[in-house]
Order: structure tokens, then C-alpha cells, then sequence
């Protein structure tokens, strides 16, 4: 693959309330014009976009709201299509609410220009989101090449577990898209501050996105919190804080940023240390059988 210079956006999309449908598509696509502007060739969505479109309808049990959002299915999956094919960048349209067999599932959804499409259902689900949202995990990860490099989805609390990173990083991912929702400060820095770790540890690109705003009458989604970031490892040649972009919190906007693949080549080779090549895993293999949680 080509190694180039290529712009990301990840967007703070404020939730609030709607008067249509159309409304909230007119607001998905004005984030990605400013995104063209900035010359993006990706754009990150947040988790539960379509958890949005919640504001058109009466207060749901949370049951209910994950029907009434999987039946925006057929029309989010195309119209995000259509947008990739016309704007010609690639697009994490976010994660919807989808059912499979019997439960539903938090999938994200990479768009390309040429049509086609990939669902990544979240792996590791919250409390809240076991209790409320009668959801089912994912089993698995994927990588996806894409014009700017391999990709590979961690939805919000999937980041916080390292092994789910690791897992991508060897399967050759350059940057982790991780789009999330976190309704206060606590769970915002618990993603942002594991988002900055997997990218120091395995020598990688993650771009963060996330909802911001209120809608106190949806139970389901009440509030959002979110500073949307890229980050690079925190070594040469990159910044020291390893910030390549920043939103401002919990402001309506998109963050753009440019990543280098020569300088991440460029990291993993001359670098001042080298985490993704020094790790022991026959070391960790010893733990790894005895090392148990129980919950209570």
C-alpha cells in the first residue's frame, strides 16, 4: 500500500431535538461537507447516532426504542452509501441498533465509494448497556483496507481492553476508529485516556469521536459528553502529547487531522522505544490462566 499524508475527521455530533428525519440527515451531511472542506478522506461518526432519531418518537422502553431505531435500517445503510459513493471519502456512519436473530446489536458500519459496506458489532457491552438495551456482544474483530491504511473498529468500551487493540495490531491495522458515547466526564476520559494508551502501545493512529449535547426526555440517550481527538504514539516523530487533533468540549463540530503512514513507519523503526516489538508474551502467557476476575 501507498504510504501517503491523509486527513481525518472525527465528528462531536450534538444529539437535541428533531422535527424530522430529513432534519437529521441534513445534519449528518452538513458535517460531512465540512469534512470535505478539510480535504478528509475518512470521517468518523459517534456510537448511537441513530439513537438520535429517538427525538421523533414518544418516551420507549428500552426495548422498544431498539426496534423502533433497527427500522431505520435499510434507509441509514443506503443513505450512507449514497454518501460515500458521492463524496468519495469513507465513512464510520457511527453505530446503529440492528437486530440479528432474536437480540439486537450495537454495530458500526464502514461506508466505501465503490458501494460496499462491513458491520462490526460491538464486542464488549457495558452494565448499562446488558441491563437496558437488551443487546448481544460481537465475537470477533476485523481489519479493513481502506485508501489511507488498514482500519479496525473498537466501539467505546471496547478500547478499554487492551487485548481487543493487540488483536487488530496484528492483524496489521494502522489506525483504530473508535466512534463511542459517554454521557459524563468520568466515562469520556476513561475512552480518551485508553485511546492515547492503545496508540502508544502498539504504535498505531486512533481517531475518537462522540455525541455531545441533551435530550433529557430519551432515557435511552439523555446527555453526551465528548472532546473528539486524534492521537499517534507519544514519541518522535510525532508530538510529545501524541495529539493530532482536538475538538472543543461538547461543542457541535468536526475535528480534523492529518496522519502521516511515513512517520508511523518511520516510529516503528527509529523511535525511542518500540512497544509493539518488545512486548513478552511468554512472559504474560504464564499469568494468563490464573489471572481471573469474579464478578459478585
Amino acid at each position: 500500500m501507498e504510504l501517503t499524508i491523509s486527513a481525518i475527521s472525527v465528528v462531536q455530533y450534538a444529539i437535541g431535538p428533531l422535527n424530522s428525519k430529513e432534519e437529521f440527515w441534513r445534519q449528518v451531511a452538513e458535517h460531512l461537507q465540512q469534512a470535505i472542506n478539510d480535504g478528509s478522506k475518512l470521517v468518523v461518526f459517534p456510537e448511537y447516532l441513530t439513537g438520535t432519531l429517538l427525538a421523533l418518537s414518544p418516551v420507549l422502553n428500552h426495548y422498544e426504542a431498539c426496534q423502533f431505531i433497527d427500522s431505520f435500517t435499510n434507509e441509514y445503510i443506503t443513505t450512507f452509501q449514497q454518501f460515500s459513493k458521492e463524496t468519495g471519502i469513507t465513512i464510520l456512519g457511527g453505530t446503529h441498533i440492528t437486530k440479528e436473530g432474536d437480540s439486537f446489536v450495537n454495530a458500526a458500519f464502514l461506508f466505501f465509494p465503490d458501494g460496499r459496506y462491513v458491520q462490526q458489532n460491538k464486542v464488549h457491552l457495558t452494565p448499562e448497556e446488558r441491563a437496558r438495551w437488551n443487546l448481544k456482544p460481537g465475537n470477533g474483530f476485523s481489519v479493513y483496507d481502506t485508501a489511507i491504511g488498514r482500519v479496525g473498529i473498537l466501539t467505546c468500551y471496547d478500547i478499554e481492553f487492551p487485548e481487543s487493540a493487540r488483536a487488530l495490531a496484528d492483524m496489521g491495522a494502522d489506525i483504530i476508529l473508535c466512534p463511542s458515547f459517554t454521557d459524563e466526564a468520568h466515562g469520556y476520559y476513561r475512552v480518551r485516556l485508553c485511546s492515547q494508551a492503545r496508540a502508544i502501545e502498539n504504535q498505531i493512529f486512533v481517531a475518537l469521536s462522540g455525541l455531545v449535547g441533551y435530550m433529557p426526555h430519551i432515557p435511552q440517550i439523555d446527555s453526551g459528553y465528548c472532546q473528539a481527538g486524534i492521537f499517534a504514539p507519544c514519541d518522535y516523530p510525532f508530538p510529545a502529547d501524541g495529539i493530532l487533533a482536538l475538538g472543543e468540549t461538547n461543542e457541535s463540530m468536526i475535528a480534523t487531522g492529518k496522519i502521516d503512514m511515513e512517520m508511523l513507519k518511520e516510529n516503528r523503526e527509529r523511535g525511542q522505544v518500540f512497544p509493539a516489538k518488545d512486548r513478552r508474551p511468554e512472559v504474560y502467557a504464564k499469568y494468563a490462566s490464573t489471572t481471573t476476575v469474579t464478578e459478585s
